[in-house]
């Protein structure tokens, strides 16, 4: 009988000088955009499928992330962007302080804006018409490199803003993505959950900044909040920038984007007509 097997003894010991496979990627190593050669994604076919929404209610896309990715980890679906604008709400993530919410619940009800608490990660952020949101529902690979998938995030903002003649860059140790270092631009907070992402980015383009005097952006005081349009001095197209940021989320993913079917997404993640 032939000794020669792929299989190793289980009754031998391993090698003493033998190691575990790590969990976590080496956290020094510098950031590298996905590729063919060095995915950052898990079980894909090279597409990304974007949903564009519309205005929709914070509550029932939360709900819908949630059941896409459940779907996405039963491998139903591949890897989906939804690309939406949100009615006024401030959300605040996992470890967030509401003292940062400066405005009460009589204000909030004058305003016509509702206070969530969510589980993603970060602070308190505002979401509401005239800014972009996206949510990522992908498969990351394990090890999971959830610093890297945050700089791809960064990445594709930084690049999709380049795209509308604003310059705009990622600060150390402060979240999300600024302008001269003073303005904030865009917000990012994400969840992973058994190698699957929610949540996601949210990018000024045409919002009325007024919304943000109501908070501490992500606990962060003494920086302001800027948009798009207040770095360009003039409104900028939304759905111009839905299509740049879509393109820029693929490419930094190493996939290729399709666009989802014409109708409503539904509560299974499929279309109602």
């Amino acid at each position: 009988m032939s000794t020669d097997t792929p299989f190793r003894d289980i009754t031998v010991a391993p090698p003493a000088d033998g190691r575990a496979v790590p969990r976590r990627p080496d956290r020094t190593a510098p950031h590298r955009p996905a590729s063919n050669e060095h995915s950052l994604l898990a079980a894909h076919g090279g597409l990304l499928l974007v949903e564009h929404l519309g205005t929709v209610a914070y509550r029932p896309t939360w709900e819908l992330q949630d059941e896409l990715a459940h779907q996405r980890r039963a491998r139903r679906i591949g890897d989906r962007l939804l690309l939406l604008e949100h009615f006024p709400v401030y959300t605040i993530g996992r470890g967030g302080n509401e003292a940062n919410m400066l405005a009460g619940p009589e204000r909030l009800r004058a305003i016509g804006a509702e206070l969530i608490r969510i589980d993603r990660g970060g602070d308190i952020t505002f979401h509401g018409p005239g800014q972009i949101v996206a949510y990522p529902i992908v498969e990351l690979r394990d090890p999971l490199d959830l610093r890297r998938y945050v700089r791809i995030l960064e990445a594709a903002i930084i690049d999709s803003a380049a795209a509308f003649g604003v310059d705009a860059e990622r600060l150390a140790g402060l979240p999300g993505i600024w302008v001269e270092g003073r303005r904030k631009l865009a917000a990012i907070g994400v969840r992973v959950k058994r190698g699957v992402t929610t949540h996601g980015l949210a990018l000024n383009v045409n919002t009325d900044l007024r919304w943000f005097d109501e908070m501490i952006p992500c606990g962060i005081p003494n920086k302001g909040v800027t948009s798009l349009a207040r770095e360009a001095d003039t409104p900028v197209p939304m759905h111009a920038v839905e299509d740049e940021l879509a393109r820029q989320l693929a490419r930094h993913l190493g996939l290729r984007t399709s666009d989802g079917a014409a109708g409503v997404i539904g509560p299974a993640g499929g279309r109602e007509g």
